[in-house]
């Protein structure tokens, strides 16, 4: 009997083909088209046999793309429709400004909402891990923090987003050097409201661009990093969400369990962690992106 089902299946696929792009009419199509082999199929064993072999080959090839292309589509669209509210643009520090940088790149990705009727806007400062710099910046815009914003689930949030570029570790002095210059640039920025999210070299960098200038931020959340923990007095007030793989590298794993006990135990009451089950250095990143709440949590601080 289970033969049977399998085999009426396998025909059902076959004939619904021309419905794979729309998974609700290949549900109706395989449904009805089922119950029409009863009969075909009936006493027919190599037939059973022949079937059981192409589902499996339908399945893989027709229903699996099918959903994939319109998950696809779907984030497509939801991309295109954030874009057409937001605006990116590239800042370029001038010459006598980044001439004292060290590593950081003069020119920087800013996204901001076309439309809003905030009088002031929250900023939001992405780092890169190692490697991203290395990218021409035309060839960045619409990736990373940003597709994550653009989702419908998050669309209302309106914020603005920096993204700069380094050539190598962050230099925090650098890049306290560049949010002077956007800041002065762009006036609608709320300077209660400023938040920085890293991971890897861009956690490291977040960690320690809030250690060493902790009154700029008002949340920040450093991924896949190992803190430094010799100047933490300063961060106790400070809104921390920190991520981490359970299967990440040991110092990391450990560094940020340790940086979590002693901003507790230095009174911290605004610091959480998440620690990925299963995850290493590379999966952790993927899964930090869809953390449930980030954004939610982010945007409830101010200073």
């Amino acid at each position: 009997m289970s033969s049977q089902i399998t085999a009426r299946t396998g025909l059902a696929v076959i004939f619904a083909m021309p419905y794979a792009g729309n998974c609700e009419v290949l549900e109706t199509q395989l449904r009805g088209v089922s119950k029409r082999l009863t009969n075909i199929t009936h006493g027919h064993g190599y037939i059973m046999k022949f079937l059981n072999l192409v589902l499996i080959i339908a399945l893989v090839t027709i229903a699996f793309p099918a959903t994939a292309q319109q998950d696809k589509r779907k984030r497509i669209r939801e991309r295109s429709d954030g874009q057409r509210n937001y605006g990116v643009t590239v800042v370029e520090v001038p010459e006598d400004v980044a001439s004292q940088f060290e590593r950081l790149k003069p020119k920087a990705l800013l996204y901001r909402p076309i439309e809003s009727t905030q009088h002031r806007l929250p900023l939001v400062v992405t780092l890169h891990g190692a490697g991203g710099g290395r990218r021409d910046i035309e060839q960045k815009k619409w990736r990373g923090a940003i597709a994550q914003l653009l989702k419908a689930e998050n669309q209302q949030y309106k914020a603005m987003l920096l993204e700069p570029q380094s050539e190598g570790q962050w230099d925090p002095d650098s890049l306290e050097m560049m949010m002077d210059f956007v800041i002065r640039a762009h006036p609608e920025i709320d300077l209660r409201r400023i938040y920085c999210i890293g991971y890897s070299m861009g956690g490291k960098g977040t960690w320690e661009w809030a250690m060493n200038y902790p009154n700029r931020f008002a949340a920040i959340i450093p991924k896949g990093f190992i803190p430094d923990l010799s100047k933490i007095d300063g961060m106790i007030d400070l809104p921390i969400w920190a991520m981490v793989g359970d299967k990440d590298s040991k110092p990391r794993v450990e560094g940020i369990s340790a940086m979590e006990n002693v901003l507790k135990e230095s009174g911290s009451t605004k610091v959480r962690v998440s620690v990925f089950k299963g995850a290493n250095h590379a999966t952790a990143s993927g899964l930090s992106r869809y953390e449930p709440g980030v954004w939610e949590w982010l945007f409830s601080w101010n200073q």
